[in-house]
């Protein structure tokens, strides 16, 4: 009987020892929709011209009023992943941004790193990498008095066009590590949308050093035509700034 028992608590603490090495697992606790419909870019445009134009007749009010309460005066294009107004952002945002690699640009268009950091729908990072890029990275490096981050959200894939999405791979979970430690394991929908996750509070490091956030490619959704994976952007919200 002895035996049982020391048999059961070693078994236990191997299973509770095994619990603890494993990375957490985060899910989206918000997933946004992206409307890059032309109908809502000539609203989107329209709407700036009337709110420009100084004397409106009844029937410009009229549209003007109507546009306003399906936007806001400070949306001016889908491109935009955040319009006018006070953001997170405002108090600070991460200084640099880097790629492990990069595929090579084409004529008139690049795939760095920085397209990933650059607030815009239009343009995207793709991985260099000749498969489909496990293991390739992005890594955002935040000043230590910048404000916290609470939030990441990740446009998945190339969101620029329905056909860009399909052909090209998307992300399926991504390592998150903070200055080398590992954070946990980011598991991402097959959609073209923002995808919100809450992951604690990072930043403001009691040794005074500044934040690096590596996201890395663990697996992915395959494209029906290129074998290349794309993240359109990553992007911050969080604390001490408000």
């Amino acid at each position: 009987m002895k035996r049982i028992y020391i048999v059961l608590i070693l078994t236990i603490n191997l299973n509770l020892a095994f619990a603890q090495d494993l990375p957490t697992d985060y899910y989206p606790t918000e997933v946004q929709k992206i409307d890059l419909s032309a109908k809502t870019e000539k609203e989107l445009q329209r709407q700036s011209e009337l709110l420009e134009k100084e004397n409106h007749t009844s029937s410009e009010e009229s549209e003007l009023n109507r546009l306003l309460e399906k936007y806001n005066e400070m949306r001016t294009s889908v491109w935009n992943i955040l319009e006018g107004g006070c953001s997170w952002y405002c108090g600070g945002g991460n200084y640099l941004v880097k790629a492990s690699s990069s595929l090579e640009p084409g004529k008139n268009i690049t795939y760095s790193a920085e397209n990933a950091n650059d607030l815009s729908y239009k343009t995207a990072w793709v991985e260099g990498s000749p498969d489909e890029g496990i293991n390739e990275y992005l890594e955002y490096y935040f000043k230590n008095d910048s404000p916290r981050i609470t939030k990441v959200i990740i446009t998945n894939g190339y969101v620029k066009s329905e056909a860009a999405w399909k052909n090209n791979n998307r992300v399926k979970k991504l390592r998150l590590l903070a200055n080398d430690s590992l954070l946990g394991i980011l598991n991402l929908e097959d959609s073209p949308t923002n995808q919100s996750f809450e992951v604690g509070t990072l930043g403001r490091n009691e040794d005074g050093i500044d934040l690096i956030l590596r996201f890395e490619i663990a697996e992915v959704y395959k494209g029906d035509k290129y074998n290349d994976t794309v993240i359109t952007e990553i992007f911050f919200d969080g604390i001490d700034v408000h």
